[in-house]
């Protein structure tokens, strides 16, 4: 294990490294860390045995500063889906800066709970609900994808000027989700089966994939919108209650837990679920509830990987640093839960006071000139990480990410780009499905 002092300056490292990128709209830290190795790799920046502890500091800013694009510019990754019109709302109404509040309570709140939890409760209680709950992921993930069709909700349907027409407005919303959810399958499916991108990018070969659905999309909204550059309150006060702030931290640990856990059910599917299981109401308590479920997703899964009696590999950081190494001792496990608490104080402080800065000059602000620079970054991300057919592949599925903005539907569906693939391997159908769409 590293010196106390090496481990704490490259802790320190990751959180402003993290707290620098994540605030900016498009990008997510996993995309960034993979960019980083690709290209300066990790030996010749860092000792092998500090990059986890980078990451962590990187991943826990993230999930606190990450809420200033989600509010001020309105990009999002997937698991900050459902966060995206609670705080639109919150922007509409000049009240930013309290959404940006409301969402760091849930985060500190995420924090405690996940710490408190991997002290006294994951060593004990996760290896053996793991071991026998995992033989049934499969099923987990099909009820997943029903549920989330049977619960999309026509947003739509009360707009017609007829009884014809608003019946089409209903089912056009459900079916433009359910065709996004398969173009994204697809999409995902020829990816990861099939030589479209170079086999020297294993682990970064969804990458393009991910970026075009939940960043370049919504870059592309920006620039093709005139979003509105209204004046903000800058004011620290929030209105909520102790029942609700109580009420969405369970809901978000309920979520954030069964994301970090279980493969392939992401924040965002974790927070449908909880969210429907403990009848979360209202947009304070919403925003809360998402503080709460990105910490413990994002910081949560990358945790287990520190967990000796475990050791689970969840999440794309979670594969790039077990690619250089893979923690061993329980040492090594508290540790990360320090890190991880310095982290969060360090992120807390970074995005209130950004938040701040951000509210008092947002009418001087140019979200279409960032969107261009931005856009622009992540085609050479894109680019550096798996060659042209990198960007082609972003391109493809920023058009789909797009399809779900234009049908009104939820952008999770993206995620079949993911669950589809998985689904199918986990029931010996690849091969069938590979020559059903004449790929071999």
């Amino acid at each position: 294990m590293l010196p106390v002092s090496q481990l704490i300056l490259w802790s320190l490292i990751g959180v402003v490294f993290g707290s620098l990128i994540s605030w900016i709209p498009g990008f997510h830290i996993f995309n960034i860390m993979a960019l980083l190795v690709a290209v300066f790799g990790v030996g010749s920046l860092m000792p092998v045995s500090a990059f986890p502890f980078f990451a962590i500091g990187s991943i826990v800013a993230y999930a606190y500063v990450s809420a200033i694009s989600s509010v001020y510019f309105s990009v999002a990754d997937e698991s900050a889906v459902f966060l995206l019109f609670p705080t639109q709302r919150y922007l509409l109404l000049g009240r930013g800066h309290e959404a940006v509040m409301l969402y760091l309570i849930g985060a500190v709140t995420g924090t405690l709970i996940l710490v408190l939890s991997a002290v006294f409760i994951f060593p004990k209680v996760l290896p053996p609900i793991y071991q026998a709950t995992s033989p049934y992921i499969t099923y987990f993930l099909t009820a997943i994808v029903v549920f989330m069709f049977m619960s999309e909700w026509p947003k739509e349907g009360d707009r017609g000027r007829g009884a014809g027409e608003r019946l089409w407005l209903a089912w056009r919303q459900i079916l433009g989700g359910i065709a996004v959810f398969f173009l994204a399958g697809i999409l995902g499916f020829a990816v990861m089966n099939t030589n479209l991108l170079p086999s020297t990018s294993a682990y970064t070969r969804l990458t393009p994939m991910f970026i075009g659905f939940f960043g370049m999309s919504w870059v592309l909204l920006n620039i093709l919108s005139n979003p509105p550059m209204l004046e903000q309150v800058v004011d620290d006060r929030v209105e909520s209650s102790h029942y609700n702030i109580a009420k969405a931290s369970f809901g978000g640990a309920l979520g954030g837990t069964i994301a970090a856990i279980y493969p392939i059910i992401t924040g965002g599917m974790g927070a449908l679920i909880a969210g429907h299981m403990t009848s979360q109401r209202g947009d304070d308590a919403f925003i809360i509830s998402q503080g709460v479920n990105r910490v413990i997703y994002y910081v949560g899964a990358f945790t287990l990987l520190f967990l000796p009696d475990l050791r689970l590999t969840r999440g794309a950081a979670a594969w790039l640093v077990s690619s250089v190494y893979t923690p061993k001792s329980y040492s090594e496990y508290l540790a990360a839960i320090g890190v991880i608490l310095l982290s969060a104080g360090i992120s807390f402080l970074f995005a209130y006071y950004l938040s701040k800065g951000i509210a008092k000059t947002f009418r001087m602000v140019h979200i279409k000139r960032l969107s261009y620079i931005v856009a622009v970054l992540l085609i050479g991300i894109s680019y550096v990480l798996t060659g042209p057919m990198g960007v082609l592949v972003l391109f493809v599925s920023a058009a789909i990410g797009l399809m779900a903005a234009a049908f009104n539907t939820r952008r999770s569906y993206c995620l079949g780009g993911l669950i589809l693939p998985v689904l199918i391997s986990m029931t010996g159908h690849t091969g069938t499905f590979m020559h059903l769409l004449g790929l071999g």
